[in-house]
Parts: structure tokens; sequence; C-alpha cells
């Protein structure tokens, strides 16, 4: 019997260390000379205790804005006070902290009554909206690292309703550090949310925009090819005649042209580069003369530069038809 009892101890000691394990550590050192632990979190607060460098201290709880943490020296069963966190060397989550305090700094017109279950910390600067929408009234502008209450969130958790010093309103979810977002409650009675419009290009309709894209290609770079050539033989010594090709002009497209196919937005871009070393090439012969060989030289460059581009998009176009033509 009293062997099973001692078995039986060393089992909840284990138990209990384990828990010990798995709770979060939030203890923090003193890293200034000194500094006064206050009644309050507010730096006009009554001061209660100093503390020095390098003094240990367990963190139990943080204020509205998170910006100051209670602390008990370690082994204690009371509080030693509140201390400004910047004034503390700590690694842990703040908004995994209680709240400890409800009313200290509180500017806005709707106060805390209980503490929230849950925290967020903003990584940025982020503002406070009367409802879960960009296009909601703005309250306030809440400045970045600091942890403040959340209340609910919404139907996905991409918006988080928060209380920040009294300011009762929506934050934006993507640059807060929370925890598990769908644990929150879920606020009711929001609208649904909204979905984005998608539209359906028929495959025909992309190819043709990828077969006039093509024709147009193609058709300037033979222009670069024949510029090439040209300016080639001039710059070893040939006569040739001054006729000009008429300047080549940027490839024609819109909106309209983007949304059939999205893949125009990064493919005109660089052939209107192409476009432009063609015109810088067409536009020494125009100047018809004895031109210097550095000019000659550059014309050549220009033209070589454009096929290099038209001949690297066609060459893209042909992917963007291949994965057009598998969607089929």
């Amino acid at each position: 019997m009293r062997k099973k009892l001692f078995l039986l101890l060393i089992l909840a000691c284990f138990s209990m260390v384990v828990q010990a394990q798995d709770l979060p550590d939030f203890s923090a050192t003193l890293k200034v000379d000194s500094a006064f632990a206050r009644a309050l979190p507010a730096e006009e607060a009554d001061m209660v205790a100093s503390l020095f460098r390098d003094d240990p201290v367990d963190v139990v709880s943080r204020s509205l804005d998170g910006l100051w943490f209670e602390v008990r020296r370690p082994g204690r069963l009371t509080n030693l006070g509140w201390v400004f966190n910047d004034l503390l060397e700590w690694d842990f989550k703040p908004e995994e902290l209680p709240l400890g305090d409800l009313s200290t700094g509180v500017l806005g017109p709707n106060p805390l009554t209980e503490a929230p279950a849950f925290g967020a910390y903003l990584l940025e600067g982020l503002a406070l909206r009367q409802s879960p929408s960009r296009f909601s009234p703005l309250i306030i502008n809440i400045p970045p690292l600091v942890t403040i209450p959340v209340l609910e969130r919404n139907q996905d958790g991409s918006w988080l309703h928060v209380n920040y010093l009294g300011y009762d309103g929506w934050v934006i979810g993507y640059a807060t550090r929370k925890p598990d977002v769908m644990a929150i409650p879920e606020a009711v009675g929001l609208p649904p949310l909204q979905t984005a419009t998608v539209i359906i290009v028929p495959v025909e309709i992309q190819q043709a925009q990828i077969d006039r894209l093509r024709v147009f290609i193609t058709e300037k770079r033979d222009i670069a090819v024949i510029l090439e050539s040209f300016w080639w033989d001039v710059f070893r010594g040939a006569v040739k005649p001054c006729e000009p090709p008429a300047a080549v002009l940027a490839y024609d497209y819109n909106v309209q042209d983007v949304q059939e196919l999205p893949e125009l937005g990064r493919l005109v871009p660089r052939v209107t580069d192409a476009i432009d070393y063609l015109n810088d090439s067409i536009d020494p012969i125009n100047h018809c003369g004895v031109l210097s060989p550095d000019v000659v030289g550059d014309a050549r460059d220009d033209a070589i530069n454009a096929k290099i581009i038209l001949n690297a998009e066609l060459e893209r176009l042909a992917g963007v038809e291949e994965i057009v033509q598998s969607r089929r």
C-alpha cells in the first residue's frame, strides 16, 4: 500500500511538472539601471517599489494597450506594481497575458466593463472602423506595436471587433498577431461577406487575343531583323537608300482586352520597350546623309535589342497559349 501511494505521488508530481512546462513563460528582467513600479499603468501613477538592472520579475497581466506590464517578484504571491514594458527585457507574446486593468488610459466613450479573453498585437498601425469594411467610417487610427482587447470576429476572421482605450470598432485582421482566430466568438447580425465577382472568359476569346498579339509581335520582329541587317551593311561601309519604314505604333489594347486576357498586363509593357528600340533604330534613316560610326552602331544595337525582346515575348506568349488551351 505504501509503495502504491509513493508511485501515485511520483506520477502526480510528474503531471504537475508537465503542466508547468506547458504554461507560457512570462518572465522578464529590468534592462535599465533602475525603474519604479507604479500603482497603475501610467507614468503619473504613484511609485510603489523600485527595481534595479537585471532584477527578475514575473509578468502577470497587461494594460489596455499592452504597453505596461503588471509584475511580481519570483516566488511571491503579491503583485509589485506596473512597469513600462520598454524598460524590461522580455520574450513572450503580450497578447497572451490577461488584461489586468480596464480603466487607466481610457479615452473613448465605450470603456470595457469586463476583460475579454482574447487580445491581438498590432504589427502595424491600423484604422479602427465602425463596421468590418474598408469603406466604413474611420473612428481613430491605432498606432503599431500595441496589444488591444479582442471582443469578436467576423464570419471568416478577416476583421476583428476590438476596443482600443474605450474606442469600440473593427480592425482588419491581416496585420495583427492573434491566437487561433476561429476560437474568437463570431459577432451576430453581420451582413453576408462580400464576394469578388468572377468573370469566366471563353477560351476562344482569349485565343483571339493571343493571335492578335502574336501577329503584331511577329510583324515588328521582322522589321527589327531587317533593320539589323540594314545597319550591319552600313556599319561595314555599304551605301544604302534613305527609305525609312514608318514609325512603329504601340500595341493598341484597353481595359476590356486585359479582362479577357490578363497576361496582356505583363506582356505588352515589354513589347512597348521593344517598340521604343525599333523607333530609335528607324530615326537615323530619316536624317539622310553621312552618319558617324557611333550613330550607326547604336541604331544597329537598338534593332538587335528589339529583336531579342520580341522573340522572348513570342516564347512567353506561346506559354500563355499552352495554359489557355489546357482549359478546354
